[in-house]
């Protein structure tokens, strides 16, 4: 018998976030997408420790698909014996171009980028942000396109930092990043040394903390629900006519973002979409 038990399941994207929510909440070690097995959906592997109760998983699983009104999984469980989990994790991450301009090398990794992509150098550990999630990519895209060289950039909950350290390398005027969690904030000040960016200005913190007026583009990454909690201070950090890319909105949440941002006098420029996902681009009148 081994030290660990392996779940795999093959999910609907639309359930991937509330699934792996409900398997970290009853103590998943690691969580790893593994290939498309069909169209709209991703075999997800969790593992676990031996003693853990597959009933009470496969209970809390169902649950997510029975609320979604779909048909519950098949599980598939299997023991395995006693690894190397961070060298495991490694060997499944490997380097890949990000958005038009970008190519994301893991912090381990002595591969070079191609000669028209920028290297952003990640080593994630705790904090959210490897360019892997389609919020981030929406976010990037965005940046590529709206940051000028003008611009004085605010990265709001920057996790890994890498949206941060894009926006140094889109040659943006000045670049500051805030994040609450001080673990993703030692997270992101060790990513921003990696790529030597240290004119980044980082602070354990929240948006309230920003002068008014004071910047011109915010880069905003969280979820629907914190982004409306935080909208007012977005707005009174932005300079006049500044601009924000907002993601971590589910198509479904884009008209109250957008009704929001419209009572605090932001008018959107464009929205994006990738899977359930969306990114606003927005400009203070």
């Amino acid at each position: 018998m081994g030290n660990w038990v392996e779940i795999a399941l093959i999910i609907p994207d639309s359930l991937k976030d509330p699934v792996s929510g409900a398997l970290s909440e009853l103590g998943a070690v690691g969580l790893w997408e593994s290939g498309e097995p069909a169209a709209e959906h991703t075999r997800l592997i969790a593992y676990f420790e031996s003693s853990v109760s597959v009933e009470v998983i496969r209970d809390a699983v169902n649950l997510v698909f029975d609320r979604a009104e779909e048909v519950p999984p098949e599980f598939v469980c299997t023991p395995v014996a006693d690894r190397d989990w961070a060298e495991a994790w490694k060997k499944s991450w490997g380097s890949f171009a990000l958005a038009r301009r970008f190519f994301v090398i893991p912090s381990w990794s002595d591969v070079e980028p191609p000669d028209d992509r920028l290297p952003i150098r990640i080593d994630p550990g705790q904090a959210f942000g490897t360019g892997t999630h389609e919020t981030t990519q929406l976010t990037l895209q965005a940046m590529e396109v709206w940051i000028e060289p003008r611009h004085t950039v605010l990265d709001v909950g920057t996790g890994s930092g890498i949206l941060a350290i894009a926006a140094t390398l889109l040659s943006a005027r000045a670049v500051y990043a805030c994040d609450t969690d001080p673990v993703a904030v030692e997270v992101a000040r060790e990513n921003i040394e990696r790529n030597e960016t240290q004119s980044i200005a980082l602070m354990c913190g929240s948006i309230d903390a920003i002068a008014a007026g004071s910047v011109s583009f915010v880069a905003c990454n969280l979820t629907a629900e914190v982004i409306a909690e935080i909208f007012p201070e977005i707005h009174r950090a932005m300079r006049p006519h500044g601009l924000a890319v907002l993601s971590g909105i589910l198509t479904v949440q884009s008209a109250a973002i957008r009704l929001r941002a419209a009572t605090l006098g932001l008018a959107v420029l464009e929205e994006t979409t990738r899977g359930e996902w969306c990114a606003l681009v927005l400009r203070k009148k």
